[in-house]
């Protein structure tokens, strides 16, 4: 099978139950403390709204650079299993415009969760690559949350 270069995927063990993972997506004070790419990138959740057809916008603080904004709207949610999301990067970012889609897969495994992310539809030149580095960096510090243990570039029991 050919490798599809607008997709990027991420696969990671968790170890957190499926429900406490499907949380740290569903509440906007845990968004808050994760879903940034390094620890130098800080995150603030302008609009969090949780539901089927509801809508987010992030504003991600890069140090040296403008606000980097995303928006999008929840097209799926499946407790504890399952959301999909658009993902849109708004001006002045160099992939401002990419009309993207996250779908994030929780599955129970032992007494931890099997995470995948699947992010569709990178079509701008690197936008594969620099998504599947920020998802890589993020699940580090969701990682770190779900189970209160610092990762300092270790794996949770899984692979990066």
């Amino acid at each position: 099978m050919a490798l599809d270069e607008t997709v990027a995927e991420v696969r990671r063990h968790l170890a957190a139950s499926p429900a406490k993972v499907f949380a740290a997506f569903a509440d906007a004070a845990l968004v808050r403390r994760w879903l940034t790419p390094s620890r130098d990138v800080g995150l603030d959740v302008v609009h969090f709204d949780f539901r089927i057809g509801g809508a987010y916008r992030f504003a991600y603080r890069v140090p040296g650079r403008a606000p980097m904004v995303v928006s999008g709207v929840y097209r799926a949610i499946e407790p504890p299993s399952r959301i999909v999301f658009s993902w849109d990067i708004q001006p002045p970012d160099e992939h401002a415009g990419i009309r993207s889609e996250v779908t994030v897969t929780l599955t129970p495994q032992g007494t931890g969760t099997d995470l995948l992310i699947r992010h569709a539809q990178l079509t701008a030149p690197g936008a594969r690559e620099r998504h599947a580095a920020g998802w890589n960096g993020a699940i580090d510090h969701l990682a770190t949350m779900v189970i209160g243990v610092n990762t300092s570039g270790s794996t949770i029991g899984g692979q990066r």
